[in-house]
């Protein structure tokens, strides 16, 4: 199975790339923390969130940037960088064994971030 596309409106993220994209190698969406569980969209979280405030947080994140990825969608063949993703969430339809997502793509948003809290898988959608 192939990745999901990713679109990522988190532009205070690190591994935010214009077009919406997330130039990360791997994002990984959680239940909300306190509770361990998510009921609805704003349970989950980006546990890749790296804010970008500094220099030393873009570096920070280096450990995790797809390079050969965003090269290749930004400046070569115009491709969708497609992070791998793993999902814990696992009482959402997407959730496969594994913690792989199986939604074609995902949404992930966080209007003024500022923490992985702050951000969150648009796509969830609770088992029935």
């Amino acid at each position: 199975m192939s990745n999901p596309i990713v679109k990522c409106s988190v532009d205070q993220c690190s591994h935010y790339m214009p077009g919406d994209q997330c130039m990360a190698a791997k994002i990984s969406i959680y239940n909300e923390e306190a509770t361990g569980k998510s009921e609805q969209v704003k349970d989950t979280q980006c546990k890749s969130f790296h804010d970008r405030k500094t220099m030393g947080d873009m570096i920070g994140a280096l450990h995790n940037a797809n390079i050969g990825g965003t090269i290749s969608a930004a400046f070569m063949d115009g491709t969708q960088v497609t992070p791998e993703v793993e999902c814990f969430v696992n009482n959402c339809s997407y959730w496969q064994g594994n913690n792989v997502c199986n939604a074609s793509q995902i949404d992930v948003f966080g209007a003024n971030a500022a923490k992985t809290d702050d951000t969150d898988c648009r796509t969830f959608k609770k088992k029935n």
